[in-house]
């Protein structure tokens, strides 16, 4: 008797705080296959303790991220601001299975969006600059530039994180379908509290089955929600990948009527230019 209690105790402490604060895995979703999404990234960091759990080939993967450039990464800025005690200094490209290595490349650098404060999650948004440039078979996701988002096309989120709010990271690159919630919608759902002191802004979106069991989850946070189309050119992939928000918090995971909190990128992509065009390769 005492784990269902346990559980009701949970989800009423979700419903009381409405939006708790995760490093944002896939729920209710299935494995990807090798290369379907060239564009993920992971963020990684030095294991405290070589023989820890979450430790992979000596590193910890704790954050997801999207590669939108040969030396850029998109990413959440709570997953790799300054004040952390322990910021990423690698990113994996190319992977799959997280414990067969794929491309490791240095963090040289981070610019966070100069309206993060840590505290709040609004403008929850970084670029990772890395030590050196990818290869160019390594396909970049393009930036979703329009505020409107086309509704007969799945959003798809992506990531290693939990497969459960109780359970462990999947070491499998995760993708789950879930559906656009409106803002409007969204603040009913999401009430106001200390993070999201000003409600769901414009600069954000939500995405979450209505009937729970479809979400992103601790561990997939930077990670990207994408768009699937046609590629315009006749020749090369047929499709190509735009990222549309990036996972930024949550709550229990899977909970009916609690979406997930996304950084929506259209409302960045400004900034994201012009941090691109300013930081020139060495």
């Amino acid at each position: 008797m005492m784990l269902p209690l346990l559980v009701v105790a949970l989800l009423w402490l979700g419903g009381c705080f409405h939006l708790i604060t995760v490093v944002g895995a896939i729920v209710g979703g299935d494995s990807a296959t090798a290369d379907e999404f060239p564009h993920m990234a992971v963020l990684g960091r030095s294991c405290l303790q070589a023989d820890g759990g979450d430790c992979v080939d000596g590193y910890e993967w704790f954050c997801g991220g999207t590669l939108i450039s040969d030396r850029f990464v998109l990413t959440a800025a709570h997953c790799a601001h300054t004040g952390m005690s322990h910021p990423p200094t690698v990113v994996q490209l190319g992977a799959h299975d997280l414990r067969r290595p794929a491309l490791y490349v240095g963090v040289r650098d981070v610019v966070l969006h100069p309206g993060y404060g840590g505290v709040l999650a609004y403008n929850d948004i970084a670029l990772i600059r890395l030590e050196s440039p990818v290869a160019s078979s390594i396909q970049p996701a393009l930036l979703w530039r329009s505020e409107t988002i086309p509704e007969n096309v799945p959003l798809i989120a992506t990531g290693w994180g939990k497969l459960g709010h109780f359970e462990d990271p999947s070491m499998i690159l995760q993708r789950v379908q879930i559906p656009i919630v409106p803002n409007s919608q969204c603040n009913q759902l999401l009430y106001r509290s200390r993070r999201l002191r000003h409600g769901v802004l414009p600069s954000q979106l939500c995405a979450g089955d209505p009937n729970g069991g479809k979400d992103t989850c601790e561990g997939d946070s930077g990670g990207p929600l994408q768009l699937k189309l046609p590629s315009a050119r006749p020749i090369g992939q047929a499709y190509r990948y735009y990222v549309v928000g990036i996972t930024s918090n949550g709550g229990i995971c899977g909970t009916v009527d609690r979406p997930g909190l996304y950084t929506r990128v259209s409302s960045y992509a400004g900034w994201i230019d012009q941090v691109l065009e300013q930081i020139t390769p060495d």
